[in-house]
């Protein structure tokens, strides 16, 4: 059973799922070995399961898939509902709804960010409109430099700048905004249990608003976006309108931000995202990232299949990608060419280099080492997105082109002190090739973040959020 739908998995992605163009691309689900069908994981969801996961019972082109019950996230869990329940809010968070998307829902609020700190920007439903930013320009104490590491940012191939956006939703929202007006305790944990939860449903209530997501728990997202204009097949992308910085090239080494026309309105593709938020038990959070699966190549990696053995796949950079070259090499790529000035938000050239691309890769594939030690943690991601890409490519939803690289948690919920803490499982090396691009290994005298954890640790459940506290909603 196992070896037949992983053959029909295989089948439906090479016949009925990539164009041409995509069939050139190295992704978890098309180009690698054969033998990586028969993946030996326990990480599998069934065409019945992921139909429920739709509010029509059935995986459907466009469906509207809801959000995971984290409120009721097993407390007997494994590796695998971790990984499910992140790809579960992906898929609602991604879900088409008003017009656009549910990211752009009254269930979710755009965080702008100025001399004053972070601000939550309410969405109105039918209203698709985001004013984001190239990552370097947010508020030094709310979300340090630039890119992890850092204030350099990244281009694509096709010329675009990666664009950045955060994101909460109106748990996450509300719970900030009690804390900062001291109804709920400042030392309070992220809500992560029933009694947790209700105080932020009573208090949002005596404020006038309902949370009809209460059970999705509180969620931050960091979301990157290129020009839509500069990708192959638009068609392909999660899109959104939004208005981002409007550059000059002042030169080779500078681009200025025009000061008649500071911003100009875009269409941006979607390339990487990162979900974050608590589940019951868990108040340190899941940490999980997905990427567009036309982003960067892998490096090597190892996987276990069916059979008993453990397999290595090499790097192979032959393909169409957004920020890598065909054929692009390892040796020198993650170099940063450009930085965002704090000050003014210009790009501007790192020493001796010119404002242009820079190859990228994965440097630690479903965000673990590349090493065969890796091998289990691999083969459970590829196996459960090998099941939902290849279900949502039959009916030819957008979806299918998003992957999961991997989430990270800990194993009794405690609070990280570290990025080696004992109790850390999953991706323990996980970072996104455009949001941590430069921050995956050591390079220009910065040390590797060593994942999520590596800078998102604390003493409190809410100190391991650079988001939290910001300022808060305004109230009655």
């Amino acid at each position: 059973m196992r070896i037949t739908r992983r053959l029909l998995a295989a089948t439906a992605l090479a016949a009925s799922t990539f164009s041409p163009v995509h069939a050139q691309v190295q992704t978890p689900v098309q180009a690698f070995p054969a033998n990586l069908q028969y993946t030996n994981a326990a990480c599998s969801v069934s065409p019945k399961e992921l139909g429920n996961w739709f509010v029509s019972g059935r995986v459907s082109k466009g469906g509207f898939v809801t959000f995971a019950n984290s409120i009721a996230f097993p407390a007997q869990n494994t590796t695998c509902d971790f990984y499910k329940w992140a790809h579960q809010m992906f898929l609602w968070i991604s879900s088409p709804a008003a017009g656009g998307v549910v990211l752009e829902s009254p269930a979710f609020f755009d965080i702008n960010f100025d001399a004053q700190g972070g601000h939550y920007i309410p969405n109105t439903a039918g209203v698709a409109r985001h004013s984001f930013a190239v990552r370097g320009t947010k508020t030094q104490s709310i979300q340090p430099g630039g890119q992890a590491g850092g204030g350099d940012t990244v281009l694509s191939m096709n010329g675009s700048l990666v664009y950045f956006g955060v994101h909460a939703n109106d748990v996450y929202a509300w719970f900030n905004t009690a804390v900062s007006n001291k109804v709920i305790p400042t030392s309070a944990p992220f809500p992560n249990t029933p009694a947790g939860l209700a105080s932020v449903v009573s208090y949002a209530a005596g404020q006038g608003a309902s949370l009809p997501d209460a059970n999705a728990l509180g969620l931050e997202l960091k979301t990157a976006w290129v020009d839509a204009a500069t990708v192959p097949n638009a068609a392909d992308y999660v899109t959104i309108d939004a208005t981002v910085p409007n550059y000059v090239k002042t030169s080779t080494a500078l681009w200025t931000i025009n000061k008649q026309s500071p911003t100009v309105a875009k269409t941006l593709a979607l390339v990487g995202i990162h979900i974050v938020g608590a589940v019951q038990g868990h108040p340190e959070m899941v940490w999980a990232t997905f990427e567009h699966r036309n982003n960067a190549p892998n490096n090597s990696f190892y996987f276990n299949t069916l059979f008993g053995s453990t397999v290595q796949v090499p790097y192979n950079s032959t393909g169409t990608w957004s920020f890598m070259a065909s054929g692009g090499t390892q040796s020198g790529a993650l170099v940063p060419q450009m930085t965002i000035d704090p000050t003014t938000g210009n790009v501007v050239a790192t020493n001796g280099n010119t404002i242009r691309q820079n190859n990228v890769y994965r440097v630690n594939p479903w965000g673990n080492a590349p090493t065969a030690a890796s091998a289990v943690n691999n083969s459970q991601l590829i196996s459960l997105n090998l099941d939902i890409l290849a279900m949502l490519g039959l009916v030819g939803d957008v979806r299918a082109n998003y992957m999961q690289v991997g989430a990270v948690w800990t194993s009794d919920g405690s609070i990280p002190a570290g990025p080696t803490a004992p109790a850390l499982r999953g991706s323990l090396l996980l970072a996104n090739t455009t949001m941590e691009t430069y921050h995956q290994v050591v390079t220009q005298g910065k040390s590797a973040s060593m994942g999520c954890f590596g800078c998102h640790f604390s003493t409190t459940s809410t100190g391991t959020s650079h988001l939290f506290p910001i300022n808060p909603l305004p109230t009655k």
